[in-house]
């Protein structure tokens, strides 16, 4: 009896054991994925279907709008891109607008993201900034795409250029806190997971197409498929040749663009540089970050242009720019000299240049010779070559006229 009392007492707590690491098993929380930095927020045209179409592109880091005239409503989504399905918790997106040309209308927030933080949810036309920001708490939206908030504009007074933009305000750039971030919780803590730089959007106002500087697509033209396949086709499968890769030009890869001067105000920096005159230039790209020869981010232009303003980078940072030219296979040459600014520091930078009246580098190259490409070295072996030639024309003449 004594016996079985004992077998019984010891399978009870096997069972115990056993519910209890059932119970720990599934009742634990699931373990915490690392945050990853690979959110995309942009603007896109309202449309309340699938597949929305984005606005045309005006270069590779600005969009522009259709033709805007008096009276119209431009009517923006801010949407979030979350490729890996990550929780997002909390988002703030104040977007910077002119408030002489655009007047808010409307701020609608997601009622995804219901709690809505104090002062964040209308415009502030005596800044020029709609503040939006809200949170999720009941768990994070995990969606490949989330349409955050709706803005709705009217507009008052056309410009006659395209330089007025609808951006980001204070985006938190390389880790830095701003008035734009995606925010999700990592082991008690919360950590902003926005990818890069979104892109700016112009405003243009008329009835053609709106311009872009994108270079024009090199790739032969697309030729459509027969739809009547012949009668008595072959046995053999056709041979397709293989693709080779495109051709790399060694003289072009050696060009220098010349000339790189930079100066800054409030948080824009501005840039010249000299023309490349070789006709295998069809635009610049321009690299810049916060670390000395290494880049994070890049501008492109076409070769028409040869000054860029680059706006919203934080004061008081130490940036540096360096500046290659590419070819119609996207080759870009030898990188320029560096140049580097203080953010908002107008000391620091390497030359004064004349600005246009909007505030923007001014058409063309701003008034700086054009240069050669030629870097300094080359220039200076010329130069010697040169020099060297005089004198031996010098002394065979002589020689020759003691003979006389």
């Amino acid at each position: 009896m004594t016996i079985l009392f004992a077998n019984r007492r010891l399978s009870a707590i096997r069972i115990a054991a056993i519910l209890s690491f059932a119970m720990t098993f599934f009742l634990l929380p699931p373990p915490a994925v690392a945050a990853e930095a690979n959110v995309l927020i942009k603007l896109r045209p309202h449309c309340e279907v699938a597949n929305c179409p984005d606005f045309p592109l005006y270069d590779s880091e600005t969009f522009i709008t259709n033709g805007l005239n008096v009276g119209d409503t431009l009517d923006i989504d801010i949407v979030l891109q979350n490729p890996t399905g990550q929780s997002l918790q909390s988002v703030q997106s104040w977007v910077k607008y002119d408030s002489k040309i655009l007047k808010g209308l409307e701020v609608k927030i997601s009622d995804r993201f219901p709690l809505v933080a104090p002062g964040e949810s209308g415009f502030a036309p005596e800044s020029g900034v709609v503040k939006i920001g809200a949170s999720n708490v009941s768990g994070g939206m995990r969606e490949s795409e989330i349409a955050f908030a709706r803005i709705t504009f009217q507009v008052l007074k056309e410009m006659t250029d395209i330089s007025s933009l609808v951006s980001f305000h204070e985006f938190s750039l390389l880790g830095q806190e701003g008035k734009t971030k995606v925010l999700v919780i990592e082991e008690g803590r919360t950590v902003n997971v926005l990818k890069t730089r979104p892109r700016e959007l112009r405003l243009y106002f008329g009835e053609n197409p709106p311009p872009s500087v994108i270079p024009p697509s090199t790739n032969p033209p697309v030729i459509p498929p027969v739809t009547n396949p012949p009668v008595n086709p072959p046995t053999n499968p056709p041979t397709i040749p293989p693709i080779t890769p495109p051709l790399t030009d060694p003289t072009f890869a050696v060009l220098r663009p010349q000339g790189l001067r930079v100066m800054t105000k409030d948080d824009q920096v501005f840039l010249i540089w000299n023309a490349l005159l070789d006709p295998r230039v069809v635009g610049y790209n321009i690299y810049y970050g916060t670390v000395s020869g290494r880049y994070i981010q890049r501008r492109t232009i076409s070769s028409e242009t040869t000054g860029v303003t680059i706006r919203n980078l934080p004061p008081g940072t130490r940036m540096y720019f360096a500046l290659t030219a590419f070819n119609a296979g996207a080759q870009d040459s030898e990188y320029s000299d560096e140049v580097a600014v203080t953010v908002g520091d107008s000391a620091s930078s390497t030359a004064p240049f004349t600005l246009a009246e909007n505030g923007n580098v001014k058409p063309g190259n701003g008034g700086v010779p054009v240069g050669t490409g030629m870097p300094l070295t080359a220039i200076i072996v010329l130069a010697v070559i040169a020099l060297l030639a005089g004198f031996g024309s010098f002394f065979f003449r002589r020689r020759i006229l003691r003979n006389v």
